[in-house]
């Protein structure tokens, strides 16, 4: 089978299962297509410049590139446009609902086409027309650059719901039901944020709750400075210290057989000596183990 007839009945069945909506008006039976090609109003707003109320600086180029280019909906011109919107997707569904559910008719899917790709220009217009008011909610709400572009992304998308679901037959400002519909929506997003940053802080805050606090001694060895003193020293320990120096400078490092270091206090009353003459001792042994220990002289001072 040819590549295009593969597309071409891809494209049909697509638009069989594709759901239409629009909104409904009792006047689409009589409405032709005709009726949408001359205007007798101004489809815009006469604007000077448009509004400057969203800083450059705080605006991304591609967005403020769109933003100037953004014109405003005379309430005639906006009214136009939905009434196409909605009759166009009118027709196509029109169309849909006749179309055969296996071998659909190639002159009714290509006006499905046609019909539905104009109805999606004029809502792409109703959405460039609105640009300027979604980026100003997103500048009230916003308080960083990021925060910006991520409720302007929020709002486009809100806004593009908002068209399909806007009853134009109202008689209402689109703008009006936009702003409270992009409003509700980021007040939920805020909302959202406010409720996560605190349960990750209530977390944090249980944590440091249950972790108990260190007191650490800044005049006592720590486990690595005793493991690098007692790599340079334990070599030279039995050829040059006495019995006595050698239990004190051992049961200093902690080379004892307990994995820990002693105070001289402690030394003191397992040999009945004074806390100073261990020190003594010990300094006297240090000494002896010349080079090797005196980096670690400073690191074992006495308590």
């Amino acid at each position: 089978m040819p590549a295009n007839h593969q597309d071409s009945d891809s494209a049909a069945v697509n638009l069989l299962d594709r759901p239409i909506d629009f909104i409904p008006s009792e006047d689409f039976e009589s409405t032709a297509e005709t009726d949408f090609q001359e205007t007798d109003f101004e489809l815009y707003a006469a604007e000077e410049q448009a509004p400057g109320s969203l800083a450059a600086g705080h605006v991304a180029a591609s967005l403020l590139s769109s933003l100037q280019q953004s014109r405003l909906l005379t309430f005639e011109g906006e009214q136009f446009l939905f009434r196409q919107l909605n009759f166009l997707r009118f027709r196509a569904s029109a169309i849909q609902a006749t179309l055969h559910p296996t071998k659909p008719a190639k002159k009714k899917v290509r006006e499905m086409e046609r019909l539905l790709a104009e109805a999606e220009a004029a809502r792409e217009e109703l959405a460039k027309a609105n640009l300027r008011l979604v980026a100003s909610i997103a500048g009230k709400l916003s308080i960083s650059r990021d925060e910006f572009d991520e409720f302007v992304a929020e709002g486009n998308a809100i806004m593009l719901y908002a068209i399909d679901k806007f009853d134009y037959s109202r008689g209402y400002r689109f703008s009006t039901y936009l702003t409270h519909a992009v409003q509700r929506h980021l007040y939920r997003v805020i909302d959202r944020r406010r409720k996560r940053a605190q349960r990750e802080h209530a977390r944090e805050s249980e944590i440091m709750a249950v972790e108990p606090a260190v007191e650490i001694d800044p005049y006592e060895p720590t486990e690595d400075e005793i493991r690098i003193a007692a790599a340079a020293v334990i070599a030279k320990i039995d050829e040059a210290l006495d019995d006595r120096e050698q239990v004190i400078v051992r049961g200093r490092f902690g080379l004892d057989g307990t994995g820990e270091g002693k105070t001289f206090k402690v030394l003191g009353e397992q040999l009945g000596l004074s806390k100073e003459r261990v020190r003594q001792l010990f300094q006297k042994g240090i000494e002896k183990l010349g080079e090797a220990a005196k980096p670690f002289e400073s690191t074992f001072a006495p308590l």
